[in-house]
């Protein structure tokens, strides 16, 4: 099996690997540009909102993408596989319907730490129906291991994504942006249905074959919950800080903090990722996972390991050089969560992901709920005690205990597997 991965990573994974860099690096360079262009204060604005809609599309489609990944992955013809993909896009548009309109109320009834985010926000609100299509088709085209093409897909997407923005935020400043995002997810999607022919998943289609509806939603509700107790970690500590500290600007120095250490996480997620079908293909074999889990996590191990002591050392050029002078103060909490990369692209990541894919998605919802607990009390006293360096301080304490519990988990999950199929 070892041998088959090094083969395919000479391969597909190098393709698959590039893609995401090359996408990651569009919107990283994205992100440089909101923050050289907007101001510390707008920018301020702009982190807010966008980290309240943030915390809502961690439910984004109910755990659609997620459901399709994993029934696609396992699906035995293509007439399963695409009566997946239609229920899934279906079901998960109705509800981000219904997280656009929760956003437009917490917009107008929740008293806001910084008032004039108010109408930032509410032009995000429809943000999570224009993404929605974008997440499914990536989780289809990995499922369906149609590597070439979602190298293609994502590419194309941020490209055209970062172009609207860009021309937004230079023409109208903070309000272009946001607005031209929805005139990006539209090009997105135009483009990518002329360009890929991919299946019209708009119109409603007469099921051929006999899906479970009932376990997809089950599955992806848990994993989708999972998920978004696991993702508060990226979210929670900029809206803390903006209800505690009530400064844009504090708000701004610390996103800037998070921007490259949050970003590169995508590395670990490409890897899990591609690895995912793998891994639910073979959930019935304790040892082929610990194969491969093992092969995973020394990679990660050493590469992560490389990467965190870079930023450690390169700290204050990367944030003069990249941002300004104006964020000289971003230099410390960037440092701390640097080194809290090392945990989470190790350990935290690939252990949440294998209990998924050995569909564990009840049993990662009640432990991330568990370390979503701690994660507010820990984040919340440190914000209150030590401002934005306490936030850094809490990224690594949660990564830490979540990574701790991760493993834990996953090795008496495969000692049951090993002992009930021998």
């Amino acid at each position: 099996m070892i041998r088959k991965l090094m083969h395919k990573l000479r391969g597909d994974f190098a393709l698959v690997l590039i893609a995401n860099l090359f996408s990651y690096l569009i919107t990283f360079c994205g992100s440089i540009i909101y923050v050289r262009l907007l101001g510390k204060t707008e920018f301020g604005l702009y982190a807010f909102a966008f980290g309240v809609v943030s915390l809502f599309l961690l439910v984004n489609g109910f755990g659609a993408a997620s459901g399709v990944l994993q029934y696609v992955s396992r699906a035995k013809s293509d007439d399963e596989k695409l009566a997946y993909l239609h229920f899934a896009f279906r079901s998960g548009m109705i509800f981000n319907f219904l997280i656009g309109i929760l956003i437009v109320g917490y917009a107008f009834i929740m008293p806001l730490p910084i008032a004039n985010a108010r109408p930032i926000l509410l032009g995000m609100a429809l943000f999570p129906v224009g993404r929605l299509y974008i997440d499914i088709f990536q989780a289809y085209l990995r499922a369906t291991q149609q590597n070439k093409l979602q190298a293609h897909f994502l590419i194309i997407n941020n490209c055209v994504l970062l172009t609207a923005n860009v021309i937004g935020v230079i023409i109208f400043k903070l309000y272009g942006l946001v607005y031209f995002t929805y005139v990006g997810y539209i090009l997105m999607f135009i483009f990518s249905a002329v360009k890929f022919k991919l299946p019209v998943i708009f119109v409603k289609q007469k099921q051929l074959v006999y899906i479970s509806q009932r376990s997809f939603i089950s599955y992806s509700f848990f994993s989708t919950m999972s998920n978004a107790f696991s993702g508060l970690l990226f979210v929670l500590d900029t809206i803390i800080i903006s209800y505690i500290v009530k400064n844009p600007q504090l708000l701004a120095t610390y996103r800037v903090a998070t921007i490259i250490p949050f970003a590169i996480n995508f590395i670990p997620n490409i890897v899990i990722n591609y690895y995912y079908p793998e891994f639910a293909k073979n959930s019935n074999s304790a040892n082929k996972i610990r194969q491969l889990a093992r092969f995973v996590s020394k990679r990660m191990f050493l590469f992560s390991g490389f990467v965190s002591l870079s930023l450690i050392i390169l700290a204050r050029p990367l944030i003069i050089t990249i941002f300004g002078d104006s964020y000289s103060d971003s230099i410390l909490p960037f440092q701390i969560i640097s080194f809290g990369y090392w945990i989470i692209a190790t350990f935290r990541t690939i252990n949440g992901n294998i209990l998924a894919a050995l569909g564990q998605a009840k049993l990662s919802f009640y432990l991330t709920f568990l370390i979503l607990i701690v994660n507010i009390i820990v984040t919340y006293l440190m914000v209150v005690h030590y401002s934005i360096i306490g936030a850094a301080i809490a990224v690594v304490l949660m990564y830490s205990f979540s990574s701790l519990i991760g493993y834990i988990t996953l090795k008496i999950i495969l000692q049951n597997i090993e002992s009930k199929h021998g």
